[in-house]
C-alpha cells in the first residue's frame, strides 16, 4: 500500500472514529422518545388481538382473563424496559469494541506513515 493510500485510510479511520463517538448512546440521546414509545406500547399491547385464520381473531391478553388490564400493562412495561436495557448494554459494548479496533488501526497507520517518512 502506498503512502497516499495509507494517509487516505488514516483519514477515513479518523472519520469513522468521530462517527462512532457521535452516534453513541442512542437511547440516552432520545430518552423522551423512548419513554413515550414505551408508554404507548404498554397501554396498547395488552389489548392487541393477534390475527389468526381467515375471519377469525385471537384473544388479547385482557380477554384471555389471565391478568387484569393493570397487571398486563405493568408486564408490558417491564418487558419493554428490559429490552431497552439489553439493547443499551449490547450497543455500548459493541461501540467500545469498535472504537478500540479503530483506535488500534489508527495507531498502526500513524506508525507506518511515520516510519515511511523517516
Amino acid at each position: 500500500m502506498s503512502i497516499a493510500h495509507k494517509e487516505k485510510h488514516l483519514q477515513a479511520t479518523i472519520f469513522k472514529i468521530e462517527n462512532v463517538k457521535r452516534e453513541q448512546n442512542f437511547l440516552l440521546r432520545n430518552l423522551w422518545k423512548v419513554i413515550v414509545l414505551g408508554v404507548l406500547f404498554s397501554f396498547w399491547a395488552p389489548t392487541r388481538r393477534p390475527e389468526r385464520e381467515f375471519l377469525q381473531r385471537g384473544k388479547s391478553m385482557v380477554d384471555a382473563g389471565e391478568y387484569s388490564y393493570t397487571s398486563s400493562v405493568l408486564i408490558c412495561a417491564v418487558v419493554y424496559t428490559s429490552l431497552c436495557f439489553i439493547y443499551h448494554v449490547v450497543s455500548k459494548y459493541q461501540d467500545q469494541k469498535k472504537l478500540k479496533n479503530l483506535e488500534e488501526l489508527k495507531r498502526n497507520l500513524e506508525r507506518e506513515i511515520k516510519e515511511y517518512n523517516q
